[in-house]
């Protein structure tokens, strides 16, 4: 067991990502309803649909303003414990990935895995995403090597691929 510092990027979901998606999605049925409109009932409709159209332009700059707000809270320093058994990491029985970023100034350790489901669709998920950095690196480096854990030279979302 080794316990150190990560830096854990929180998991985008719940009530969170229903205000960052939810006005689009308002936007879609808009925009559909009033096509249906112009289309069955009323030519002139159309006219309503491309001002509802351009509305789109605010909803993704408020949109993006939220998402950087979200990308800058959602970054945190936790305590983590890993397990080392037969050459493989764990976090709460979770088997993790280890990847050098390409300056091999930090180490990420996440559980990207590619799902496949029907029809071939294949479905990339995790529920743990950190990195490593200095001053704690050196010394979990060397617990790695202790355990005979390899650390892949690949990013860990080519990995997922």
């Amino acid at each position: 067991m080794y316990t150190t510092t990560v830096k854990v990027r929180k998991i985008l979901g719940g009530r969170e990502a229903l205000k960052m998606y939810a006005p689009i999605f308002i936007w879609l049925i808009a925009e559909f309803i009033a096509f249906l409109i112009g289309v069955k009932v009323e030519p002139l409709a159309l006219f309503l649909m491309f001002i509802i159209f351009f509305t789109i332009i605010p909803i993704v700059y408020c949109g993006r303003k939220k998402w950087i707000l979200w990308s800058e809270k959602s970054i945190i320093n936790k305590e983590v414990t890993f397990n080392a058994v037969n050459g493989e990491l764990y976090v709460e029985n979770k088997k993790m990935n280890v990847a050098y970023n390409e300056t091999e100034t930090e180490i990420y350790v996440d559980d990207f895995v590619t799902y496949e489901g029907k029809y071939g669709v294949k479905t990339i998920g995790a529920t743990f995403v950190g990195y490593i950095e200095e001053p704690y690196l050196q010394d979990f480096i060397k617990f790695l090597n202790e355990q005979g854990i390899e650390i892949d030279k690949l990013t860990p979302y080519s990995r997922a691929l």
